[in-house]
């Protein structure tokens, strides 16, 4: 009777397939690698994960998950990428395939025979063209579940599921500095807005600025440090999955971007009992009430972002109320177990 038992089980058991074409460490790649663990901790669910070719990525994923397929040229017009994952498909047999951006959405096999419902998750403005071989679409934002509506796809197709971050694993850097820690984490892309955080360093000499990430833009940015003359105040890091070191080392998170879809570092900030400050665009514009869970300031304005800053330096009962309420927003909204349980429930609901 147990040995019966436990085939039933295996055989209930939902079945995920897991598909990341990116191979760069942007905000959702990092909240696919989050996503993916934490449903890997449930019970009653079989995962199999394809990435795009990443030995720091599987590396880091395989200490937690064993079933990984890395496809090395993970592109729409490789064949044998295609052969792949349809083979993977054809002996995983999932009940759920979640595809993620634009690169493994588009390059999802399309069969209305199939035992699999096919989910494409956005982050961001994506062309809706790529996702045509979808059953449903994810969110992560109510208004990018808009934006996919206005291009015409059903309500109840539809599902908003906002991102969780990381918990506060109580680490920090003891910095010799007397100077206030203002951080700020992101790709180092122009749509981030960091040059703008750089401009603003000038008129905040009681402060130095640390900088985690990497990419394209670090030129350009050493050439802002150079012309402001803020390179003793200014320190870069290299992206790490230990955010809480440099989180809880800080005085203030500022989110600056010109463009931000949703903004995980927020949630971060909130997770972490750190103030924060953002521009008021996208995302941050939505899930920032200002001067209740955070301080705002206007897209491109410096002067203003300065401003901001200062603000929680000289209103000590403003900060700790902007900390509470965002603390509280983070447990209440946006932690692991709440939206772990809300993709679990929503592939449950649709699976065939």
């Amino acid at each position: 009777m147990v040995r019966s038992s436990t085939r039933m089980e295996k055989n209930n058991r939902l079945r995920i397939l897991n598909i990341l074409g990116g191979s760069k460490d942007g905000g959702a790649e990092k909240f696919f690698e989050r996503l993916a663990i934490g449903i890997e901790k449930k019970r009653g669910i079989s995962q199999k994960l394809i990435i795009r070719k990443n030995s720091s990525r599987f590396s880091f994923l395989n200490s937690f998950i064993k079933d990984i397929n890395e496809i090395k040229y993970f592109y729409f017009f490789n064949p044998f990428c295609h052969f792949r994952i349809k083979k993977i498909i054809n002996e995983f047999k999932p009940n759920i395939i979640l595809t993620w951006m634009n690169r493994a959405s588009r390059i999802l096999p399309r069969d209305n025979n199939s035992n699999f419902r096919t989910v494409g998750r956005l982050g961001g403005y994506y062309k809706i063209k790529n996702y045509v071989n979808c059953d449903y679409l994810i969110t992560n934002t109510l208004d990018l579940k808009r934006y996919v509506l206005d291009f015409g796809w059903d309500q109840s197709k539809v599902e908003f599921i906002p991102n969780f971050v990381n918990k506060n694993n109580n680490s920090i850097i003891k910095s010799k500095s007397e100077k206030k820690i203002v951080l700020c984490m992101g790709r180092f892309h122009k749509n981030k807005g960091i040059d703008l955080l750089l401009k603003g360093m000038t008129f905040l000499p009681n402060h130095e600025l640390w900088i985690v990430g990497k990419g394209k833009e670090r030129e350009h940015y050493d050439n802002v440090i150079k012309k402001q003359k803020i390179e003793n105040r200014v320190f870069f890091f290299e992206w790490t999955n230990n955010v809480s070191q440099y989180l809880n080392s800080a005085d203030v998170l500022v989110c600056p971007s010109r463009h931000e879809p949703f903004g995980n570092v927020i949630v971060d900030g909130w997770a972490h009992k750190l103030p924060v400050v953002v521009s008021d665009v996208g995302g941050p514009r939505v899930i920032v009430k200002n001067k209740i869970n955070g301080l705002k300031f206007r897209n491109e304005d410096y002067f203003d972002l300065v401003e901001q800053i200062n603000k929680i330096d000289k209103n000590i009962k403003l900060k700790k109320k902007i900390i509470k309420n965002g603390f509280d927003q983070y447990k209440s909204l946006y932690s692991e177990e709440i939206i772990i349980d809300k993709y679990i429930n929503f592939f449950k609901k649709i699976s065939k």
